[in-house]
């Protein structure tokens, strides 16, 4: 990279699912071997989220509001976060309650320059799925034009809204 961006990588991983651990680990091993090689000026897993967030209450983790800033990044690039994020309706069953909730994905993964959300994974153009493995890839070939052709949303922080998390494995 050149000397005037400095990448940030903000690793989100899901906490609550079964059978992804070592997945995940793979995708975290992979970040961490490209922040030693210089690639990205830092990177952190942001935190872990659980698979739904009501819009309504949870306002503890910040996963809602990192969210938000994918989906202005996802309009801003004609792209879609859906089906790794999905926003739905939830109702309970003797209730006369119903929540906009979100689905977060087992794993995805934002790319910033200081306050540049420069990029999200998994997402998609309808034509084309972009995943984290996609963009891990052209990261370790060393292929920095492939970052650009994503438009950037400026979201005016530099630290994650979610408290950092994991740590890789031996």
């Amino acid at each position: 990279m050149t000397d005037d961006i400095h990448l940030r990588a903000e690793l989100y991983l899901r906490g609550d699912t079964y059978g992804t651990f070592d997945a995940q680990q793979q995708v975290l091993n992979r970040v961490k071997r490209l922040e030693a090689n210089g690639v990205f000026t830092e990177s952190m897993v942001a935190g872990e989220w659980q698979r739904i967030r009501t819009m309504a209450e949870d306002k503890r983790s910040g996963a809602l509001a990192t969210y938000e800033e994918f989906r202005d990044w996802a309009e801003r690039n004609a792209t879609s976060l859906e089906p790794a994020f999905e926003r739905r309706i939830r109702s309970y069953v003797g209730l006369d309650r119903v929540d906009d909730v979100v689905v977060f994905p087992v794993v995805s993964l934002a790319i910033y320059d200081d306050t540049q959300l420069e990029a999200v994974f998994p997402c998609t153009d309808g034509d084309h799925t972009y995943t984290v493995g996609d963009a891990l890839d052209a990261f370790e070939r060393g292929d920095e034009e492939w970052l650009a052709q994503f438009d950037t949303v400026t979201v005016g922080r530099t630290e994650p809204w979610l408290e950092p998390g994991v740590e890789t494995t031996p």
